[in-house]
Order: C-alpha cells, then sequence, then structure tokens
C-alpha cells in the first residue's frame, strides 16, 4: 500500500511550482528544484532511514532542466518512481528514475516552450498590452493575473498526469496527439495575433509626397497602401525575423533598423 497520501503529492507539486525557477545554476540547472521537491517524498518513504534518502537526493542533484509548466509531467513521474521503487526495489532499477529524467527533459522543454513561451504567452501579451497602452490599468493587473492562472493549472495538469500514468503517461499523451492538435490550433491562432501585432504597434510609414503636373499632391503611403496595407511595417517585421533566423544578434537587428530609420527620416522618405 502507498505511503503518500494526496496531501504529500499535493505538496510536492506546490514545492515544484514555486521553486522550479528559484534555484538555476550554470552547473545543475533545475536540480535543487527537484530536490527540494522530492525530499520531502523521500523522508516519508524512508522513515529513519538517512541513508536510503540521501542515496535519492543524490540522485536528483545532476543536471536537469526542462520547460517547468508542461514539463512538471517529469517531477511527476519521478515521485511515481521513487514510490514504486521504495515499495519494490527489486522490481525497479534506481538508474532508470534518473534514466527517464534524462531522456525527456530535452523533449518536453521543445513542447513546453513552443506552446507556452512562442504560442500562449506572446498572444495574451498583445490582448493585454494593447489595452494597457490605452491607459487601462487593468491591462497589466489582467496580465499577471491570468499568466498566474494559466502556469499554476497547467503545472499542476501536468505533474498529476505524470504521477497518476508513471512510465506510461508520455506515450498516452502523444499517442491521443493532443500537443500535435493544440500547437497546429495555437499556431494559427498566433499568425493571426503576429499580424494584428505588426499593424498595431510597427510604427513606420513613407512621408514622402510630391506634386504632380496637374496640381494634384499624391504621397508615397497611398501608393503603397493601394499595393499592400501597411507594406513598410510588414518588410521591416519580416527583414528583423530574417536577421535573426540567420543568427544575427538582436543588437545587430536593431542596429541595422536604427540605420534604416535613421537614413529614411533625414532624407524626408520614411517616418
Amino acid at each position: 500500500m502507498s505511503k503518500l497520501t494526496k496531501k504529500d503529492i499535493n505538496r510536492a507539486f506546490l514545492t515544484w511550482h514555486t521553486s522550479s525557477h528559484l534555484t538555476y545554476n550554470y552547473q545543475r540547472m533545475q536540480a535543487g528544484a527537484m530536490a527540494s521537491m522530492i525530499g520531502p517524498i523521500l523522508a516519508k518513504l524512508y522513515p529513519n532511514n538517512k541513508e536510503k534518502v540521501a542515496e535519492g537526493l543524490q540522485r536528483h542533484m545532476i543536471f536537469f532542466n526542462t520547460e517547468p509548466r508542461w514539463g512538471a509531467v517529469i517531477p511527476g513521474i519521478t515521485v511515481a518512481l521513487e514510490e514504486a521503487y521504495a515499495e519494490n526495489p527489486d522490481a525497479l532499477d534506481p538508474n532508470t528514475i534518473v534514466d527517464t529524467k534524462t531522456a525527456l527533459m530535452g523533449p518536453l522543454a521543445g513542447i513546453g516552450d513552443t506552446l507556452t513561451q512562442a504560442l500562449i504567452k506572446p498572444i495574451i501579451l498583445s490582448i493585454f498590452l494593447s489595452w494597457a497602452m490605452q491607459g487601462h490599468v487593468w491591462g497589466a493587473l489582467g496580465w499577471g493575473i491570468l499568466m498566474f492562472a494559466y502556469d499554476f493549472f497547467v503545472t499542476r495538469f501536468s505533474f498529476m498526469r505524470g504521477y497518476k500514468l508513471g512510465l506510461d503517461s508520455i506515450d498516452k499523451l502523444l499517442d491521443q496527439a493532443y500537443v500535435s492538435k493544440l500547437t497546429t490550433f495555437l499556431g494559427i491562432v498566433g499568425m493571426f495575433s503576429l499580424g494584428a501585432m505588426v499593424v498595431k504597434f510597427v510604427s513606420i510609414a513613407p512621408i514622402y509626397t510630391t506634386v504632380l503636373s496637374s496640381g494634384s499632391e499624391i504621397s508615397l503611403a497611398s501608393i503603397f497602401d493601394k499595393i499592400i496595407p501597411k507594406l513598410l511595417p510588414l518588410a521591416a517585421t519580416l527583414l528583423a525575423w530574417r536577421l535573426q533566423v540567420k543568427g544575427k544578434s538582436t543588437s545587430f537587428v536593431l542596429l541595422v533598423l536604427f540605420i534604416i530609420g535613421f537614413i529614411g527620416g533625414a532624407l524626408g522618405i520614411i517616418g
């Protein structure tokens, strides 16, 4: 019978949720957070056996790094494996626990970063940033509250799913194509949001005007808008994206945009 209670599992989840980013270092990354999370679990599994607790902590002080929200599946699995090992040491090699963490941290980091950092957070930020720029204080407050809720519930779902399913959790999640469907959907939404952000926040337009022989004035902006509305903001965005794809630093991209803006402004072409 399991020695771990629901309270123990919830405590482990809360420890991971609050400490996953608090103990970063270049040598071990999130190992300190993992050890902090698993310490009370080991103490419960091995009462009055400090050697076993120390042995377990050593397993989790090796290098570990993943996206902490969707990647919370891994600490959930780890708790389940440590529990299984404590109940029947002959049925599970403790190296399997370490190997499982190592094998999963990279793939889940890719999945988590794609979903959270590249899709969900930029989409939500673009919405609340617009309200905040209009002077609405609740735009900033709403962003903070919503992102905390997102982080909390995604982490809890992932952690509990990992604990409940153990080693089968990854296979079941991928078999049901949750990640694939969600990534495709959010990718489409993200492209729409990116287009809206370019139009709203990238401020660059042709200001050059000329007078025709008929006496009427015509601007370069009106010509560009007839071809593709907001053509210059789109071009500037694509240029910045292309430079970063080629490996150029953010400072280099900003310098290129500054030079273009300075020359264009000095010549009275763009503003």
